[in-house]
This record gives structure tokens, sequence and C-alpha cells, in this order.
């Protein structure tokens, strides 16, 4: 009797033991799937340094905040094509800081200009004037920087590309790689098409395919000229063509759009002279020969 009591107790102990543990290994595992669907409070962000300087404590951190929220209300669509242009223009930055941009030269630029009106005493038209003038040009006037720089800097590719690509063709074809060949570029020209070059080189380096990457540097650039040699570059390794012989290729072809540009521009000069000469040289031709005679014509009558 003392035997089976001793033994039904150590059973029953065991049993109990037992099915504590397994119900606390149940319970974590639920804690684990659970734990993706539970609310996690976010980290707050360390203060600022107090001995900083006033824009780093304050300004910046108000300037990043207005600049996501401008990044939340974007739609898609304008986030993506205004980041596409910015890329274009070299610019590092997101799109809502280039709107915040936009925003704050729409509202100070009007308060300066009807300030400065209205401390010269002008009239209430002339203020309202200077204030839809300085308006517009708030709104628009960083639109038509960004657009400017685009041009500018596609201008500065466009004309490095024939030198850049003689580089190449001599490097290939003295028995270089086509990657050592575009090394040999980086080392050698400076400008945006160095930077943009570099990049690529550095992302075909880290494992990116080299087609991926230099179509992606054509998107970034948005020279059409350099989407050309790309996409000659990019068939003549599919297709198992020598590299040097189409590069050789791409730089006179460059050369000659370059020259029928130059021609084209020529052509447009003289019409585009008309207007000053109409406007601003002839008047004054007529003033200058036709003052006197008026002058003396009026002494004598």
């Amino acid at each position: 009797m003392p035997a089976i009591v001793a033994i039904s107790t150590f059973i029953t102990v065991t049993l109990m033991i037992y099915g504590l543990l397994h119900r606390a290994a149940d319970g974590g595992g639920m804690d684990v799937r659970l734990g993706g669907l539970r609310y996690a409070r976010p980290a707050k962000d360390a203060l600022p340094d107090p001995d900083a300087a006033f824009t780093q404590r304050v300004i910046r951190p108000i300037m990043q905040g207005l600049s996501r929220r401008a990044n939340g209300i974007l739609p898609s669509s304008v986030s993506e094509r205004l980041e596409k242009t910015m890329v274009q223009a070299g610019m590092k930055m997101k799109p809502g800081q280039f709107l915040l941009i936009c925003g704050v030269t729409a509202g100070v630029l009007p308060i300066l200009a009807t300030l400065y009106m209205a401390s010269m005493g002008q009239s209430f038209k002339m203020i309202l004037g200077a204030f839809g003038v300085a308006t517009a040009m708030g709104i628009y006037g960083p639109r038509v920087m960004l657009l400017g720089r685009v041009k500018r800097r596609q201008k500065e590719i466009w004309r490095s590309l024939p030198d850049a690509f003689d580089l190449i063709t001599a490097s290939v074809e003295a028995g270089l790689g086509i990657d050592a060949a575009f090394t040999r570029v980086i080392e050698k020209v400076h400008g945006p098409f160095c930077e943009e070059l570099t990049r690529t080189m550095r992302e075909v380096q880290m494992g990116r395919a080299r087609r991926d990457a230099f179509i992606d540097m054509a998107d970034r650039t948005g020279v059409d000229e350099l989407r050309q040699l790309i996409n000659a570059v990019v068939q003549a390794e599919a297709m198992g063509i020598s590299i040097g012989g189409v590069i050789r290729v791409q730089p006179g072809v460059i050369r000659t759009k370059r020259r029928q540009k130059a021609e084209e521009q020529a052509f447009k000069a003289p019409i585009k002279m008309v207007f000053p000469l109409v406007f601003f040289i002839f008047p004054a031709i007529m003033i200058v020969i036709g003052g006197p005679a008026i002058i003396q014509l009026k002494n004598n009558l």
C-alpha cells in the first residue's frame, strides 16, 4: 500500500511538472507568433546636442519633419517624376525637400516685395503687381533653375562623350577589358560623366549586372547619345561582336551630330537677330542719324 501511494505521488508530481513546462513552452511560442501583431512604440530620436548650432538643433529638425510630410502628401507619379528630374540634375535631395524650398520662396519673396514697395510709397496697384510677380517667381523660379541645371549637366556629359569613348576605344584595342577601359576613363576624365561612370562601375564591382548598371546610368543622365552608345555596347557584348569596333564608330557619330547641331544654330542666328535689330539697334541708329537733323530743322523754323 505505501508503495502504491509513493508511485502514484511520483507520477502525479511528474505529470504536473511536465504540464507546467509544456504550457510555458507553448506560451513562449505563442508570444513569438503574436509578436509581429502587437504594437511596439517607436523609439524616440536622441535629443540634439545642446551645444550645437541653432540651425542643427532647431531649423534642421523642423525642415526634416516638413520634408517627410511633403513626401507623404505627394502622389507617387509626381514624386517619381520629380525625383528623376533631380537625379538628372545631380541634386542629392528628396522631392519633399525641393517642394519645401519652393514653398519657402513662394512665401518669402512676395512678403519681401510687398514690404519693399510699401516702404517706397508706391500705389496699391504697384504693390499688388509686385506681389503677383514675386509670387510667380517664387513658385516657378526653383523649377526653372532645376530644369536649367538639368540641361547644363546633360550638355557637359554630351560634350565629354567623344573624348571619353576615344579613350575607351584605345584602351580596348590595347588589350584591356571593357571594365578596365571604363576605369581608365574615370582616371582621366572629370565632370558629371566621370561621376556617373564611377557610380556605375562601383555597382558592377558589387555584383550588379553590367547591362542593368549601364542602362540605369543612361536613365539617370537622360542623354540620348549616351543611351545609344550604351545600347550599342550591350548589344555587341550580347551578340559576341568586337566591342572595340562598335565603340570606334560611335564617337564619329556623336561628332557628326555635334556639327549638325552647330550648323542648325548657325542657320537660326539670322532669324534670332531680327528682333534685336528691329527693336533696339535700328531705333538707336535712327536717333543718332536723324537727331541732329531734327534739332537743326527745329532751330531754323
